[in-house]
């Protein structure tokens, strides 16, 4: 363990899984002071009846239920802001029978009622800690306010590319790809001032801390400087994410199961993958996207008889899917380092990938395929091949899983504990 010489850190979070797991460790290890973050269900008198309910009870645990906290050292240091906008924006998201423009503008709403809560309380812990370490939007006043302190380490948790490097893209991919600029906001949806706030974080911030060397290229590339950005990788519960257990039946080799985990949005590629599998696809082959539609499904409607639409799933349920599929496709334009290809690669699933974001995880040839980005004809070509190769496919997938063992979220902890360690005698 690497002794912090700053023991009392605060943790300012909206639900990002590797800040959820740094705050953990620092639990365990008696340098928290306070994590600050939306709604957490910690299994309290109230919440177990709730989720005994017939029909809430089901809404709340596949919904806010899922939020669950059992650990006591980090219960007990955890402070919830902002729970009522939290709670009511998740209720308004799935109330489908609203028109898709009302529903995402009050949720919207809502989201930045739920941001400025918790940056309101996380200011608040922030003036007497030694550390802070807080997540990108939600930052500046912790930090304004342990700067005014005299608090000089201040860790910024950034979990994609820079903004004004997804600004461009976005514009870009618009210009290319105007049916599915609907579910592709913009920061607009923030309100005036927000990618100022950004950049006073990013300013105030000691260490940025990124996920993968693209979205650490992306800062660069915007002029900040070098020294001030760190990579490390984030990890994967091998608990949940994991092949199936020795004794089950092997993975069938028909239907070949494509699938697709996270956002349903032209950030990360979907009309893409789309455009690839319609022209992939045969009698005996199947595609599901998994995961929450961003904005209108109306572009989606062309490609409705190509794939099978699965809202959000659990963890549990996830890695399930993943081991009954057959290839896993993330064709995104901009990551910082994302989780779901790590689990799917744990789960024993080859992957085809771009390398903006999954570059420093996937090795091409070996895992699965990095394809260039916005190149349908590449997907299309990586499916045939694993399609027509059964051996293929098992040979990668179990390479997959052999390197997802070299990511976990104690090392993701101890990297960042370096950082803060680096800070502390400085």
């Amino acid at each position: 363990m690497i002794p912090l010489a700053a023991p009392r850190v605060v943790v300012v979070n909206l639900n990002a899984p590797e800040l959820n797991y740094l705050a953990m460790s620092l639990a365990h290890s008696g340098h928290l002071a306070r994590f600050v973050r939306p709604y957490v269900n910690k299994g309290r008198w109230w919440e177990r009846l709730l989720a005994a309910l017939p029909l809430a009870g089901r809404l709340y645990t596949s919904t806010f239920g899922r939020r669950r906290l059992d650990e006591p050292a980090l219960m007990a240091l955890t402070h919830e802001a902002g729970v009522c906008a939290d709670i009511v924006s998740a209720a308004v998201g799935r109330s489908t029978f609203l028109p898709d423009d009302t529903r995402h503008r009050w949720t919207n709403r809502l989201r930045m009622g739920v941001r400025e809560a918790v940056a309101h309380d996380g200011q608040r812990f922030a003036a007497t800690a030694q550390c802070v370490v807080a997540y990108e939007g939600f930052a500046l006043p912790a930090f304004e306010a342990a700067r005014a302190a005299g608090r000089a380490r201040l860790l910024l948790n950034y979990p994609v590319a820079h903004h004004r490097t997804r600004r461009r893209i976005r514009h870009e991919e618009n210009q290319r790809e105007p049916a599915f600029a609907a579910t592709w906001p913009g920061f607009d949806d923030w309100g005036p001032g927000h990618e100022d706030r950004l950049d006073r974080e990013i300013a105030l911030a000691d260490v940025v801390l990124l996920g993968s060397q693209f979205a650490a290229d992306s800062f660069v590339a915007e002029g900040v400087p070098g020294h001030k950005l760190a990579v490390v990788p984030y990890g994967v519960d091998l608990r949940v994410f994991h092949p199936a257990p020795a004794g089950q039946p092997p993975r069938a080799e028909r239907p070949f199961r494509v699938i697709y985990a996270g956002q349903l949005t032209q950030r990360k590629g979907i009309a893409y993958l789309l455009r690839a599998y319609a022209a992939f696809h045969r009698p005996d082959t199947e595609l599901t996207l998994v995961g929450d539609v961003v904005g209108s499904r109306e572009p989606l409607q062309p490609f409705a008889g190509f794939f099978t639409h699965v809202p959000h799933q659990t963890r549990p349920a996830l890695a399930q899917r993943y081991r009954e599929a057959s290839v896993f496709v993330l064709p995104t334009l901009m990551e910082g380092m994302p989780l779901v290809v790590l689990e799917a690669m744990a789960c024993g699933l080859p992957v085809v990938v771009t390398p903006n974001g999954p570059a420093g995880i996937v090795r091409d040839g070996v895992d699965g395929f990095v394809v260039a980005e916005r190149d349908p004809v590449a997907i299309a070509d990586c499916l045939r091949r694993l399609y027509d190769d059964p051996g293929l496919r098992a040979r990668m997938g179990r390479n997959a899983a052999a390197r997802a063992l070299e990511f976990s979220w104690d090392a993701y902890a101890a990297g960042v504990r370096r950082q803060l360690l680096a800070q502390a005698e400085a």
